[in-house]
Formats: C-alpha cells, sequence, structure tokens
C-alpha cells in the first residue's frame, strides 16, 4: 500500500501527534507513506520515522486580505495536486477541516480516494469564511469522514448530510508504559496537578486556574504545571498573578514527550471547552493517572467512566471543577482507584488497534461508495453513558 498524508503543519498540536503517530505505525509496517504538510519542516514539532517520505510545501503564511487569501490558496492547491501526483498514492488521509477542503480540490479527477478527518467538534469550532460554505459540498465529495467519536459522527452527519467512520485516536507507543501500575514513580516534591494542550482558549485554562483558586488555600501544598504553548501565555500569565498563585501555577511551556511530567504528577485535569478526541487525556489515563475532566463536546466521556476509570463534571462549570478538584485532591484513596481503572485505555486505544480500523477503512473505499458509522468498544461504551 501507498499513502499519502496531508496536514497544514507539524508544530504542536494533537492532530499533528496524531498523524505523526500513524504515519510512523504504516511505516513500520511496510507501507509507502508520504507526509505533507502545507508549512515548512523547520516548525515539526514530531519526530517522523526515516521510512516516512517528508514533503514540504512551505506555503502556510498568513493572507493579508480575502484576495491575497484566494491567491494564496490557489497556490496551495496546485502545489498539493503536484506533489500527490509525482508520489502516486492508493488513497490520500487529509487532518484538519480546512487542510481537508484544500486537499479534495486538489484531488479533483485525479482518480483518488480522498478521506477527511475532522479533528475537533465542528459544531464548536465550525470553518471560518469561504469555508464554511464549502465544507458541505467538498465533504460529501471525500471518499470518507473519519471523526474519533460517536457524538463526532452525529455532527458531521447533521452538517452534511452523510454518515461518517468512527475511529478514536491511538495511544502514542510507550516501551516504558507499565500496565500495572505507574512507572517509573510518582515525583518526590509537592503534589502537582498536571494540565497540558496549546495555550489557547479551547482548552479552557483560564477556568482550571479559576477552579484551582477556589481551593487552593484548602491544599496549601498542592501545585498545578501546564504544559503547553499559544497565544493566551500572556493573558493566562495575568490570570494567575491576579489569583495570587504565581508561586503555585506553573506555565512549563511545550512538551514533545510529556510522559516523565504525567508519571512525577499526582492528578491530570482537563479543563477544555471542546475536543475532538483528547489526546493528552488518553494518555494520562494510560500512564494510571488519577483523571478530571469536563464534559465538554467531544471525547470525555467516551473515555471516562465516571467514578470509575476518571471524574467528569459538566463542561465550563468552574464551581463543579473546584469541587471535584478538592475531592480528588482530599483523597489519595480516591485518586488511586480512579488510576488504576483508567488503564484499561492501553488496549482498547493501541497503536495496532487503531491501525486496523484505518486498514480497514482502507481495503473497504473500493467495496462501498458511501462509508457508514463503524462502531468499536470506544463508542459502544459512549452510547451507553448517552
Amino acid at each position: 500500500m501507498k499513502l499519502a498524508l496531508v496536514i497544514s503543519s507539524l508544530a504542536g498540536g494533537g492532530a499533528e501527534r496524531v498523524m505523526t503517530t500513524l504515519a510512523n505505525g504504516w511505516a513500520a509496517s511496510g507501507v509507502d507513506v508520504a507526509l505533507i504538510t502545507l508549512a515548512a519542516v523547520g516548525i515539526d514539532e514530531y519526530e517522523l520515522s526515516p521510512d516516512v517520505r517528508r514533503i514540504s510545501l512551505a506555503l502556510s503564511s498568513r493572507s493579508e486580505g480575502a484576495i491575497a487569501a484566494v491567491g494564496n490558496n490557489v497556490r496551495r492547491i496546485l502545489a498539493l495536486r503536484r506533489a500527490i501526483a509525482r508520489w502516486k498514492p492508493e488513497a490520500v488521509v487529509s487532518f484538519v477541516d480546512t487542510t481537508n477542503m484544500l486537499c479534495v480540490l486538489a484531488c479533483l479527477g485525479l482518480d483518488l480516494p480522498v478521506i477527511v478527518s475532522d479533528r475537533v467538534a465542528v459544531t464548536a469550532c465550525p470553518p471560518r469564511s469561504v469555508w464554511r460554505w464549502l465544507y458541505r459540498p467538498l465533504y460529501k465529495r471525500a471518499a470518507a469522514v473519519v471523526v474519533q467519536t460517536l457524538r463526532g459522527a452525529a455532527y458531521v452527519r447533521q452538517l452534511t448530510g452523510r454518515d461518517a467512520v468512527v475511529i478514536p485516536n491511538p495511544l502514542k507507543p510507550s516501551a516504558s508504559r507499565s500496565e500495572s501500575g505507574r512507572a517509573p514513580a510518582a515525583g518526590t516534591g509537592a503534589p502537582t496537578i498536571l494540565a497540558m494542550g496549546r495555550l489557547v482558549r479551547q482548552k479552557g485554562f483560564d477556568l482550571l486556574v479559576e477552579a484551582f483558586a477556589r481551593v487552593a488555600s484548602m491544599h496549601p501544598d498542592w501545585r498545578v504545571v501546564i504544559l503547553g504553548e499559544g497565544t493566551e501565555r500572556a493573558n493566562l500569565t495575568a490570570s494567575i498573578h491576579a489569583a495570587g498563585l504565581v508561586d503555585r501555577v506553573s506555565l512549563a511551556g511545550f512538551a514533545s514527550a510529556p510522559e516523565r511530567a504525567m508519571r512525577q504528577a499526582d492528578l491530570f485535569v482537563l479543563p477544555s471547552r471542546f475536543e475532538g478526541f483528547p489526546n493528552s487525556l488518553l494518555e494520562a489515563m494510560a500512564e494510571g493517572m488519577p483523571c478530571i475532566s469536563f464534559d465538554c463536546p467531544t471525547g470525555p466521556k467516551e473515555l471516562i467512566e465516571h467514578d470509575v476509570s476518571g471524574w467528569l463534571v459538566p463542561a465550563e462549570d468552574v464551581a463543579a471543577l473546584a469541587k471535584g478538584l478538592d475531592m480528588l485532591m482530599g483523597s489519595a484513596e480516591l485518586r488511586i482507584r480512579l488510576g488504576a481503572q483508567a488503564r484499561g485505555v492501553q488496549q482498547s486505544y493501541s497503536l495496532a488497534a487503531i491501525l486496523d480500523k484505518w486498514n480497514r477503512l482502507l481495503e473497504s473505499l473500493s467495496e462501498r461508495p458511501a462509508p457508514r458509522v463503524v462502531s468499536d468498544r470506544a463508542g459502544d461504551k459512549a452510547r451507553s453513558h448517552g
């Protein structure tokens, strides 16, 4: 098999991390893989296998005005078409809505199946400007649409009138991950709450700071570490100062391999306003961390069974998050119980299991014109919990 994978960039982010993981996994299984980005290689944050062909178009600069945007997108479409045609893949897999639409346009007339994949809840973060009008007709032209959750599939059906294939994100392979306990060991300093993601409004770190501020005085030994970079750093820094938490909440920057921080922390929190499928939460659960998350669209409910494998609170409810943090910080027994159950994701979301779902989809494209929703263990659990 020969595949072309397309994404805007390999800068730090969940979609970028997943595409890198899939590319490396396919390459290790003998698939010829080219990974094409609109951006230059210089901003890559994730490491590709040497067996993956890396193609950079270096055409991701911002456009000043509508006319410039049209011209830049025409150049992207033509360059992407040339790159795909030269590689001669059997199928194309594209991530993230705008890049997906560019990819569909680039492949018109090439007689190639194009699989597009939304990586966030599209109703919470819809395409902007002209792309919102092109979303439905261009997604209808794709050979398949992939989403990570059943709720995500429902959103795609609502907006496009077609069904989507549900394939969750895979766990990043880890030779040192323990299947039976936290490994190698918890940290020896102050007890730590860990959060991670891009410093953008979507990730809700401002809500975490507010929630922690409400209970910090009751747990004076605890601190918060937030891994990631982004445009909200200045605003978050100001919020931390205003809350008097400078010595207890730190913005620690981007980490391409956050496993060490997870193994040294005592509690993981996902305060996102919306997601597609939260990689950080999945990784934390696989490490046996006790986790608390907003029940935001989409992903946390598919991963966490409340009070069994983690703790869910209503989306954007700061008071509920503060109450949950207070409960978990105050009970080592509860943290141990939730962390032990959380490790169950290791098998359900292994790279081998997720690649098998992608491979079955690829094999099916010549057999059926309109893929139906594919369920799995994670999807079944999501259905049973509402």
